[in-house]
C-alpha cells in the first residue's frame, strides 16, 4: 500500500467537513495524517484546497511549492494547481509558465489545465493565442459550463457578438447535460442570464 494511501472514509470526511466549511476541523484530521508521514503527497493536496478555500494564498502556495519541488516538477497535476494560485493572484505570466509545462506533459489531453493556460495566454495579452486555446478546450470536452463561460466573456470582450450568442444558446440546449465540479448549475445559470441580458440591452442579441 502507498505511503500516500488515504481511506476512502477519511477523504470522505475531510471533503464533508470542507463542504460545510469547516476547515478547522478537516485539517485537524490531515494534520493527523501528516503527523505519520509528513510527506505523504494526498494529506499535502488536502492543505492546498483547505487554504485556498480559505484564500490563503501564501500558505497554499508554500505547500505546492513543497509538493512540486519533492516532484522535481514532473507531476503536472502540482504544476496545474500552482497556476491556479498564480492566475489567482493576477501574475498572469508566472501562471501560464506552469500551464505550459503541465500542459506538455499531458501531450495537451487535459482540457481543464487547456482552459486554465488559454485564459492567461488571454489575460497577459496573447488574446488571440489565448482565444483559440479556449476553443481547443471546447473540442476536447464539450460539457464545462465554466469554459463556456470564458468563452462567452472572451467573445465579449473581442465584440464577436454572433459566437458569444451561439455559446450561449448551446448552454441552453445541453443545460441538464453539462457537468459542474466546483459550482451548482444554477451558479452558472446566473451567469449565462447576465451576458444574456447584456446582449439584449446593447441590442447585440439576435433571434
Amino acid at each position: 500500500m502507498s505511503a500516500d494511501y488515504i481511506p476512502d472514509m477519511v477523504i470522505e470526511e475531510i471533503e464533508t467537513l470542507k463542504e460545510a466549511e469547516k476547515y478547522e476541523d478537516a485539517m485537524k484530521i490531515v494534520n493527523g495524517l501528516l503527523q505519520k508521514n509528513p510527506t505523504n503527497q494526498n494529506a499535502l493536496l488536502q492543505v492546498v484546497d483547505i487554504q485556498y478555500r480559505q484564500w490563503d494564498l501564501r500558505k497554499a502556495g508554500k505547500a505546492i511549492d513543497f509538493l512540486n519541488s519533492k516532484s522535481e516538477n514532473r507531476d503536472p497535476m502540482g504544476l496545474y494547481i500552482k497556476g491556479v494560485l498564480e492566475m489567482e493572484k493576477n501574475n498572469w505570466g508566472d501562471a501560464r509558465g506552469y500551464f505550459k509545462q503541465a500542459l506538455e506533459m499531458t501531450d495537451a489531453k487535459n482540457h481543464e489545465i487547456l482552459r486554465c493556460y488559454g485564459l492567461s495566454e488571454y489575460r497577459y495579452g496573447n488574446r488571440e493565442k489565448g482565444i483559440t486555446m479556449l476553443k481547443d478546450a471546447f473540442a476536447l470536452y464539450k460539457k464545462d459550463p465554466e469554459l463556456l463561460c470564458n468563452l462567452i466573456q472572451v467573445y465579449l470582450l473581442e465584440k464577436e457578438y454572433k459566437n458569444a450568442q451561439a455559446i450561449i444558446r448551446y448552454y441552453d440546449k445541453y443545460k441538464n447535460e453539462l457537468e459542474s465540479i466546483d459550482q451548482p448549475i444554477e451558479y452558472y445559470d446566473q451567469k449565462i442570464g447576465m451576458f444574456r441580458e447584456f446582449l439584449k440591452i446593447t441590442h447585440k442579441f439576435i433571434k
